[in-house]
């Protein structure tokens, strides 16, 4: 017991450095599934669109990490206007944290081919610390913690249909940063911001090239970058790897069955850090996209 303690002691240590960076989980299959990161990407595609997506680090260690998110999209009849969902669920060890968000789209044809996405959004996050549950005992650990907040989110993207896009996004602006909301809460999600991109080249009859790349950036945290590749075989299944600039890769696949996309993704630290010597700090990642109507016509 006095060991579990101590790791869920070093685990919380741990955990606040992570909340107090203000920079929540990024997934390593955004250039397959880009909805969650900015919602005018849904645009991407004509029919009705559900992702889902999980991520499991440190899984040998009790309260490990864990992130989940949904995203759902579908046209408004036959407009150029999309409605749709975003959601997200974390749990890192007594913590739990996510959003919950719904937004409305509209596109504009700027040429023949190309094309202007603008999608906004609002809805709620929220937080809840179980600290006691750690110890009923240490002072440390007396205040739970049960916190949420309104927010709104932007997104803008550029794109040719089954060729490439650009975009970027203000996924989380928090009312309290605009002057609406509660000023008092002590966990304060900051106002993140991304660039997205990615493309297809083909590579011959039967194999694709598609390249992706996000950058992030919050106040008081590092820019975060990552750039992944995935070569496809007759537009069926993919194989590729990620980089980012935090020191972790990741191994990535990608199986087309009709209106089903299925991603895996297994995600490491290439540096010899302590807690990458202390836990097994890789991740394990799945993504499910299904696609209504005629189904996937091409890779984006």
């Amino acid at each position: 017991m006095k060991i579990k303690y101590i790791l869920a002691l070093a685990g919380f240590c741990f955990i606040q450095l992570k909340v107090n960076a203000q920079q929540t989980t990024n997934y390593s299959q955004y250039g397959s599934v880009v909805t969650p990161i900015n919602t005018a990407g849904s645009f991407l595609t004509k029919e009705a669109q559900i992702n889902v997506i999980g991520r499991y680090q440190w899984v040998d260690l009790e309260g490990a990490p864990t992130a989940y998110r949904l995203a759902a999209s579908m046209p408004l009849g036959k407009s150029d206007m999309r409605i749709g969902l975003n959601v997200k669920h974390e749990n890192v060890g007594v913590e739990k944290l996510g959003e919950a968000l719904a937004f409305v789209g509209k596109e504009v044809r700027l040429a023949d081919k190309d094309y202007l996405a603008l999608s906004v959004g609002a809805g709620v996050s929220y937080y809840n610390g179980n600290f006691s549950q750690l110890s009923s005992t240490d002072p440390m650990f007396n205040n739970d913690l049960r916190e949420t907040e309104g927010m709104l989110s932007a997104s803008l993207m550029y794109y040719r249909p089954d060729k490439f896009y650009a975009g970027i996004s203000l996924p989380r602006l928090t009312f309290s940063k605009i002057g609406i909301g509660s000023t008092s809460l002590n966990y304060d999600v900051s106002t993140l911001y991304h660039f997205t991109a990615g493309a297809i080249f083909p590579l011959g009859a039967d194999f694709d090239l598609k390249p992706a790349t996000l950058i992030s950036y919050a106040k008081n945290v590092d820019l975060q970058g990552d750039l992944s590749a995935l070569i496809y075989l007759k537009k069926a299944f993919g194989l590729g790897a990620n980089v980012r600039t935090e020191g972790e890769m990741a191994a990535l696949a990608s199986l087309f069955i009709k209106n089903l996309n299925i991603g895996l993704g297994y995600q490491f630290a290439t540096s010899n850090s302590a807690l990458s010597r202390t836990f097994n700090n890789n991740t394990y990642e799945f993504s499910l996209t299904y696609r209504f109507g005629k189904g996937f016509g091409g890779l984006l």
